[in-house]
Formats: structure tokens, sequence, C-alpha cells
């Protein structure tokens, strides 16, 4: 059985019920009040209540950037860390000198975080491999020497985890990233590594810094996504 509506100038829109419902029960649904805004959708709430909702993510992007002339860090701050568990930042950049690293440190209410307390190790691959490993650094080195000429420079993907009060003792505080760097003479090296900030369980970071260990990033981009709890 069927509803059908005819248009005013032709054609018509119906409403067709299907041939059996769960144990052959007598549904009843309620319309909105009103109409919803554009790009929402019909709910129900289990009650034959329908309502217009909008359509939300657990992923979500949250910011992008791109820099075409020479910068000397680019800071990520004011992290809604009670909303989203962690963060993706997809990376791409070229420095603006030779032999250069890419570097990364937390920051919290737009301050670095320089306490001797990162341990972090990154291995080399493609060719020659390679491990780097540090304990009580400054900082977190994420890449060897890279080049700076046309098509060099790094892409990376991170998963970042700014710890909260939410987390329990040591977890969070922790990066994780892969991809590939271009060093001198365009030869390709991928890399993965990680690190964690040891530098207590009360440390709550709402950002983070990337920058070079000499010189500027000297053009690049990146897209941020956060991850909902």
């Amino acid at each position: 059985m069927s509803i059908k509506l005819n248009a005013q100038s032709g054609g018509s829109v119906a409403l067709d019920a299907p041939t059996q419902t769960t144990s052959s029960a007598d549904l009843t649904f309620k319309l909105p009040v009103a109409d919803g805004s554009s790009g929402q959708f019909l709910k129900t709430d289990g009650s034959s209540a329908l309502s217009f909702a909008s359509e939300t993510a657990d992923f979500v992007k949250i910011a992008t950037a791109t820099w075409s002339s020479a910068v000397s860090s680019v800071a990520v701050d004011s992290l809604d860390t009670s909303t989203y568990k962690y963060f993706i930042m997809i990376w791409n950049h070229k420095p603006s000198e030779q032999g250069r690293r890419i570097n990364f440190r937390w920051r919290q209410n737009s301050s670095d975080q320089t306490t001797a307390a990162y341990d972090w190790n990154f291995g080399r691959y493609y060719g020659a491999s390679t491990n780097y490993i540090a304990e009580n650094a400054d900082k977190v080195e994420l890449t060897d020497d890279m080049g700076h000429d046309l098509n060099e420079g790094c892409q990376l993907i991170f998963e970042i985890y700014p710890k909260t009060s939410v987390e329990n003792g040591y977890h969070g505080n922790a990066v994780f990233w892969h991809g590939v760097y271009h060093e001198n003479a365009t030869y390709v090296r991928g890399i993965s590594g990680s690190a964690f900030y040891d530098g207590g369980t009360t440390y709550y970071p709402n950002g983070f810094k990337l920058y070079m260990n000499v010189g500027n990033l000297e053009m690049g981009n990146y897209v941020l996504y956060g991850v909902k709890r």
C-alpha cells in the first residue's frame, strides 16, 4: 500500500509501506513541526518521533595552512583536547638550507616545552638502514639531514597524542610519524619514528611546534584532523 501525492504540473511522489513490518506491528511516525536546515536529515528517536538533525563525524578537519615564503617555525596552538583524543597531520615542506633536520616540541598555552625530557627514535630505510635514538633530549628530531633543492624536503604523516587529565599515568604526550624525506642529490629515504615526553604525569600540552634545527621552513603546507574521544 502506498500514499501517492500528485504534483501540480505533472508527475507524482509516492510513499510505499513495506510488505510486512517487524512482528506485523502497526507503526506511526510523527513528523517534525518545522523544516530543517540545508543538508540536514530526518532521524528517529526510537519512539516514533522524527526530527531534523545534522550529520556528526568523529574524524574532523580542523585546520589547513600553506606558506610560500620562509617561516622560522609552524606552531599549532589551542588544540581542543577535551573534544579530540588525538590529531593526525599530513605535512609537506622544503627547508631553506641543505643538510638540515626538522624538529618537534610540545607547547602549552603558546609556550614551548624545552625541558630535556623527550625520548625519541626513528628508523631510516631505502638504500642504507639506520636507527637514531635519543633520551632526555630538549626536542624531537624527526628526520635525518634533508635537501632543499626542487622536489626535495619531506612528506610526513603524524599521529599526535597530547596528554590530558583523562589519561592515566604516563599515557599520552606521544607522537608517531612516518613518510619520506629527500636527502641531498635527491636520494629518497623512508622513515618511521616515535617519541614520548617523559616530563611528568601532569604536563598537559595544548599545542606543538615544528621547526628546523638550522634555517627556516622555506615553503610547505599541512592539513590537521582531529579524532573525537
